[in-house]
């Protein structure tokens, strides 16, 4: 996502924004232009704790670990970020599996942690490889910024057809060049 496209999608959202004092359309815009969260989850020993600590001041944003993946007598915690890293010890299990799964059109990189017990898993990336993460991380906020773009647009649509005094706002808001080039993008 480049710089330019954020700023006019930005300005679009500021200029929809100013032209209604609809609660609806002002709680649809918090949501959508909230802080991207990341999440790390992975079994108990995995190296969630590591990974974190290792991008920490590396990404912006809330960066949490996310326990209870495969773990006893805890439940599949909720995978409601925006971004997610998964880390893996050895090999990729029924659990690691079932969490891939859940977050199937998510932004999701699966991360090789205890790599002093090997993994001879393909598509994962070093957790040692700190900058390759980081990297993939950067587009992946972009992913989910653009799908959060989407999802807006899809609600305001909605708001627009159940509220009259709110829809000269917000198809404004639809028909910005800058908002046609995002669902354009989809």
């Amino acid at each position: 996502m480049t710089e330019e496209w954020t700023s006019a999608t930005r300005a679009a959202v500021a200029a929809l924004t100013s032209a209604t004092d609809d609660d609806v359309v002002s709680a649809a815009v918090a949501r959508a232009r909230g802080e991207i969260t990341t999440g790390v989850t992975g079994r108990p020993g995995a190296g969630k704790s590591t990974l974190v600590c290792a991008l920490s001041g590396r990404v912006s944003g809330t960066l949490r670990e996310i326990h209870g993946v495969d773990a006893p007598d805890v439940p599949d915690p909720p995978l409601d970020v925006d971004v997610l890293l998964h880390v893996v010890a050895r090999g990729i299990t029924d659990a690691d599996r079932a969490v891939l799964a859940a977050r199937r059109s998510a932004p999701t990189l699966v991360v090789a942690g205890r790599l002093d017990l090997g993994t001879d898993e393909p598509d994962t990336v070093r957790a040692d490889d700190v900058e390759a993460i980081v990297g993939w991380w950067t587009d992946a906020c972009g992913t989910a910024r653009r799908r959060r773009d989407l999802l807006l647009c899809a609600e305001l649509e909605t708001v627009a057809a159940e509220r009259p005094h709110t829809r000269a706002a917000v198809e404004a808001f639809l028909r910005d060049p800058a908002i046609i080039a995002v669902r354009g993008a989809s």
